[in-house]
């Protein structure tokens, strides 16, 4: 991911990844309303046309977005404003963001595969040091399949192995895991992906 190689793809009218929130998105706000303290700030790595990241503030969220692309991240200050919804974007790269102060909840939907292999462990636990005691970490990630078509939109991508992504959250519960498998229709163009999903939650040692 040397150059954002979604600009032009985010540049083209409409949005590329429709405005519907991912499923991830909806099951976060599913689980944690029975959590014992309800989460109230989220980072969504990678967070496009903001279409989670704006979904997550009209439900009481306070939201920071980060992508790579700044045509990504001005279409979606863009939409946020015209839907009079308060989100807070960054031009960043996932690769080498540091995140700021402890947040509720750390999202990200449809980005990890930019994440080399060699870096991955310590990016994780970046991730989980910045999320606060009780907080969720939500993630999804490419998995290969032989019988799904590699998909070649993204050449800069690497998927993960089928069950390291549970890995990285051996020490967390785990709230939710496993992997789906669907069509995706972004870009207008219809393929098979499988994915691997977890939303875990960080120990606090005081609940």
């Amino acid at each position: 991911m040397r150059k954002p190689i979604y600009d032009e793809r985010y540049a083209r009218p409409g949005l590329y990844w429709g405005s519907r929130p991912t499923g991830l998105a909806r099951d976060v706000v599913r689980l944690t309303r029975s959590l014992p303290r309800a989460p109230r700030t989220l980072v969504d790595l990678g967070s496009g046309e903001g279409r989670d990241s704006i979904y997550f503030a009209r439900r009481g969220y306070r939201v920071l977005g980060v992508d790579i692309s700044s045509v990504g991240v001005r279409k979606a200050e863009r939409r946020a404003s015209q839907l009079g919804v308060d989100v807070r974007f960054l031009v960043r790269d996932i690769r080498t963001y540091r995140l700021g102060p402890r947040v509720d909840v750390v999202f990200c939907s449809g980005a990890l595969n930019n994440l080399p292999r060699r870096i991955r462990a310590r990016r994780f636990e970046h991730f989980k040091a910045k999320t606060s005691p009780g907080g969720i970490n939500a993630m999804n990630a490419d998995v290969p399949k032989p019988y799904i078509p590699t998909q070649r939109t993204n050449p800069f991508a690497t998927p993960f192995r089928s069950g390291e992504l549970l890995g990285y959250y051996g020490d967390w519960q785990i709230l939710d895991s496993g992997q789906v498998e669907f069509v995706s229709h972004s870009g207008g163009v219809p393929h098979r992906k499988a994915m691997d999903v977890v939303i875990a939650r960080k120990p606090d040692p005081g609940s």
